[in-house]
Parts: C-alpha cells; sequence; structure tokens
C-alpha cells in the first residue's frame, strides 16, 4: 500500500485552501487512475501556477498577498479611501442605540456629536412648533430611533427636534 507523507509542497496548498485539491489527486493515486510520479508532477505544476501566493502567504501585509495573475482582479484594500464621516456617524449612531438597549438612558456624547454634525451639513435646520408639540408625545425608544434617521434637506428640521427633546431629557 502506497503511504502518504505531507511534503512542503502539499502543506504551503492545504495553507492555501487547496486541501480538498489534494485529498483529490490522493485518491487519484489510491485508486490507481494515476501513478506515483503523475501525483507529485500534479502538484508541482500546481504550485508553481500558484508561486506568488505561496511565497506571500505571511506576509501581514495585505496589498502582497494579492495574486498578480491577469484572469485575477482583485482590488486592493486601501482603508485611506474610506470617509471618515460615515464611521463617525455609524459609530454615533450605534453608541445611541447600545445605550438605549443596554442600560434604558440617552448617550449625551453621541448624541451632541450627532447634533454637532447636523449643525455642519445643514446650518439652516429649524425646530418647528408643529415637530416639537409632535415630539413631546414619543416615547424615549422612539426618539431614539428618529434620532438615527439620515440627515437630508427633508429630515433635517425633524432631526434638530429630536435632538433638543433628546437633551433636554437627559
Amino acid at each position: 500500500m502506497f503511504s502518504f507523507f505531507k511534503s512542503s509542497i502539499e502543506k504551503d496548498l492545504i495553507k492555501l485552501g487547496f486541501g480538498e485539491l489534494v485529498n483529490g489527486y490522493k485518491l487519484k493515486v489510491k485508486t490507481k487512475e494515476w501513478t506515483k510520479q503523475q501525483y507529485i508532477d500534479a502538484l508541482h505544476e500546481f504550485h508553481k501556477q500558484h508561486q506568488t501566493e505561496v511565497e506571500n502567504m505571511n506576509n501581514v501585509n495585505v496589498a502582497t498577498r494579492q495574486s498578480f495573475d491577469v484572469t485575477e482582479t482583485i482590488v486592493p484594500l486601501n482603508l485611506q479611501n474610506i470617509q471618515l464621516e460615515y464611521i463617525d456617524v455609524d459609530f454615533l449612531y450605534s453608541s445611541l442605540l447600545f445605550e438605549y438597549n443596554n442600560y434604558q438612558r440617552i448617550h449625551s456624547k453621541a448624541l451632541y456629536e450627532l447634533d454637532k454634525l447636523l449643525q455642519e451639513k445643514h446650518p439652516d435646520a429649524t425646530i418647528s412648533t408643529e415637530d416639537e408639540q409632535k415630539i413631546k408625545h414619543l416615547a424615549l425608544k422612539e426618539l431614539i430611533n428618529d434620532a438615527t434617521l439620515p440627515f437630508s434637506n427633508e429630515s433635517k428640521n425633524y432631526l434638530k427636534a429630536v435632538f433638543k427633546e433628546l437633551t433636554d431629557r437627559i
């Protein structure tokens, strides 16, 4: 019976996620479809095709771990292209919701930052008496949910009223 010991080539391919392929090649030898030499040749050929990935397998830098095959295009991960304002707003929304869901209270710093962002984006936002009266009767949970509405020209005045009411309830 033919015994398999993992060579460094097999180990590299398994690390890259080609374990099932290696097992399939082994199965072909066990079923006598391939000889041992054909198995070794196939592994060497496949290893040679993925040489770049094998060399950069342990590299921490994401951009160099990518393969450079013409047929495979992967957009490089560039965190500097992510706009900071969206991260901030999502984080503030998450903080506001987390504080309410876990402690049933208002996260005052997140509320302050949201109000500041609204003022920067829409300095002309005003509080209408109609919105103010409507908001007075809402529960805290509804106000928190309304505070996470996206900033727009249609919602700016309503959001300003929601932020003021939440600030008053702190």
